[in-house]
């Protein structure tokens, strides 16, 4: 039987299998791209570092900014940090370029709400705004999905015109929730610490790399908060 970890903190052999992750990331990066060096707390990142007393959520923001990076087809940056503020990171997706960014404040096109998103992917260098950004990727360490998180994150992808939005999930939440979630165009990805892909994820770093790149790639393609806004925008015109 899976033990269910009341933190995710408390989790030692995730956060390892993270961190592994992490460093095999970060080594293939430097060697694939044109990027001068990936630093926690300005030290060097790779395989050779121990584990930094970071959250768990960090960790997972971590993986997932160079996740990002490893299946961009160019990738340029001075120093990386995978801990705080960075960007921008210039990436060339499908021929296109466009920006990476992590911890930066950006407030809505019509709230003028202050947001601060994981991660970013904008259209242009300038810093995020609602007019630039295209997608955004999202960490919780949370056991429930309450309503209120859901709206809240709904409202975020609305308000910054996103095309896509994906959510990690350390827990796995119930598929009704998932589905939910899901149906406003929102992608919520349990990580899968807590399912039969444990054993394996602990295990293999590549296979946390791959888990994560896929799902972030599969979000990036399916643009499913544009699809559901504008399917709510036909189903609005019908009824006028």
């Amino acid at each position: 039987m899976k033990r269910i970890y009341t933190k995710p903190d408390d989790d030692g052999k995730a956060r390892v299998a993270l961190w592994k992750a992490i460093c095999v990331s970060a080594d293939d990066i430097k060697h694939k791209f044109n990027i001068k060096s990936i630093s926690k707390n300005r030290s060097i990142v790779s395989c050779n570092c121990e584990m930094p007393d970071v959250a768990t959520w960090q960790l997972v923001e971590a993986i997932s900014l160079l996740c990002v990076i490893l299946r961009a087809d160019k990738a340029t940056a001075g120093t990386i940090s995978i801990f705080g503020k960075t960007g921008p990171v210039e990436i060339v997706e499908d021929g296109k370029e466009c920006y990476l960014w992590a911890q930066h404040t950006i407030r809505g096109e019509k709230s003028a709400l202050a947001g601060r998103p994981d991660i970013v992917v904008t259209l242009s260098n300038e810093l995020p705004h609602a007019g630039n950004v295209s997608r955004i990727i999202e960490v919780k360490c949370v056991k429930t999905f309450g309503a209120q998180i859901i709206r809240s994150e709904f409202g975020k992808a609305y308000d910054l015109r996103v095309a896509s939005y994906l959510i990690w999930s350390f827990y796995t939440p119930r598929e009704s929730v998932i589905a939910g979630v899901r149906a406003l165009g929102i992608d919520l990805q349990p990580l899968g610490f807590d399912t039969d892909r444990r054993k394996d994820l602990i295990k293999s770093p590549e296979a946390l790399i791959a888990r994560v790149a896929y799902a972030q790639e599969f979000a990036r393609q399916e643009n499913m908060v544009f699809k559901a806004l504008n399917k709510t925008t036909q189903k609005i015109l019908l009824k006028m």
